[in-house]
């Protein structure tokens, strides 16, 4: 049972309750100071990602962001809609126009405004902001499943519930492993022989996000509803869809790669590049080891479902 600290439950309770817009802006900037905090104290990373990931849907599901948007009701993806989000992620949506507006009277800018004025990142998808109904999304998974567009369908699949859903029964789960193979971490670089200590180090886009691409193919393959990476992991081993040993790889590499990036959060470089060399010997060892395992695992999954590496 994960037991927080009473501040953070108290925010997380007052998310759904705000009925304004000074409230919702409040709530996502005491957010963030109270996230930093809970990691000085040594909370658990995983803990901390979800809390945040739940936080920010229960705000953006409030009376006050509706009131923000026109009436929309906001289907998260991304980063939040995942269960993964820090406050350096990108905050992504899909716009569900519900029954009685036009989309047209629909306007999601007046909320990203505010989630950039305090300090959190607003991102459009691929699919951009206009709204649809819900009829007119699930059209569009299944367009976008007959022409293959796995960028899309990513977005789908990583808004979970009946996006989820229409993904799980259009999509062809091969097109996943394909695209998540090209994600896989890069390869080692030498120089001189050793290993290049001034290859950049970007440990979203190289750990995690590579991991993230695997156990969204892993869950889409499962037929699983769940949307979180590692639920995603535990449900493909479940139904043989990767070994135990592969689940296990791809499970201590996330949680190596998410206490590597929070506390690069915790240290204030999150957004900045840096360098094999400029990281401390220990965060550079365990970049490298689970980066290997996820790799390893990549290989092995495209070995037993006949795919080429390239």
């Amino acid at each position: 049972m994960v037991v927080l600290h009473a501040s953070l439950v108290e925010l997380a309770e007052q998310a759904p309750r705000c009925h304004s817009a000074a409230a919702v802006r409040g709530v996502l900037a005491e957010s963030q100071d109270l996230i930093r905090n809970a990691l000085d104290h040594d909370e658990n990373p995983q803990d901390m990602v979800s809390w945040f990931s739940r936080l920010v849907t229960d705000t953006l599901h409030s009376a006050g962001a509706r009131e923000l948007t026109g009436g929309a009701t906001l289907v998260l993806t991304g980063p939040v809609g995942r269960g993964d989000a820090l406050p350096s992620s990108p905050i992504q949506w899909l716009v569900e126009c519900p029954c009685g507006l036009a989309p047209d009277d629909i306007d999601t800018e007046p909320l990203a405004q505010l989630i950039t004025q305090v300090g959190l990142v607003s991102q459009p998808t691929v699919l951009g902001v206009h709204a649809r109904y819900r009829q007119d999304w699930l059209a569009l998974i299944r367009q976008h499943a007959e022409r293959h567009n796995y960028g899309e369908l990513a977005v789908f699949a990583d808004a979970g519930t009946w996006c989820l859903a229409e993904v799980l029964r259009v999509a062809d789960p091969i097109l996943f492993l394909r695209e998540a193979l090209c994600h896989r971490p890069p390869s080692l670089k030498l120089f001189d022989g050793l290993p290049d200590k001034h290859v950049v180090v970007n440990v979203r886009r190289d750990l995690l996000y590579p991991i993230i691409a695997l156990a969204r193919w892993a869950g889409v393959a499962a037929k699983s509803q769940e949307f979180s990476t590692l639920a995603r992991v535990r449900d493909a081993q479940q139904a043989g869809v990767m070994t135990a040993n592969q689940a296990d790889y791809l499970r201590q590499a996330w949680h190596a790669g998410l206490q590597l990036q929070l506390q690069r959060f915790v240290d204030r470089v999150h957004s900045h590049e840096t360098t094999a060399e400029s990281l401390p010997a220990i965060q550079r060892s365990v970049f490298g080891a689970s980066a290997r395992m996820v790799s390893d695992v990549a290989h092995a999954l495209a070995r037993d479902y006949g795919l080429e590496v390239r």
